[in-house]
């Protein structure tokens, strides 16, 4: 099912300028999508810190976890059609896995 999901997300583009980019878009979503009952993005690096090798299985978070600045700052600067469609796919692939 993530490995779904990552292909998709090669699809998104990031509009970050790329000489200060640390954290890879993909990395980030993956979080994102994997944080589903978390409140705000402190709550999501927490998570993130706390499941880090499981989240390394499938994302390869080459400068750590990044801040919840960082997931506020980059998931501000996506699309809210993005966010919508990366929501949809995510059920699409967990409705799938039920079935």
């Amino acid at each position: 099912m993530m490995n779904e999901l990552l292909e998709w997300l090669e699809y998104i583009e990031d509009v970050r300028q790329e000489r200060k980019v640390k954290h890879k878009l993909k990395d980030i979503i993956v979080l994102f999508a994997t944080l589903a009952n978390v409140d705000d993005w402190v709550e999501m690096e927490y998570f993130a810190h706390y499941n880090e090798e499981y989240l390394k299985r499938y994302i390869k978070l080459e400068n750590g976890i990044p801040s919840h600045d960082t997931l506020c700052r980059v998931f501000g600067m996506l699309q809210p059609e993005i966010l919508q469609q990366l929501y949809k796919k995510w059920q699409e692939l967990l409705n799938k896995n039920e079935g």
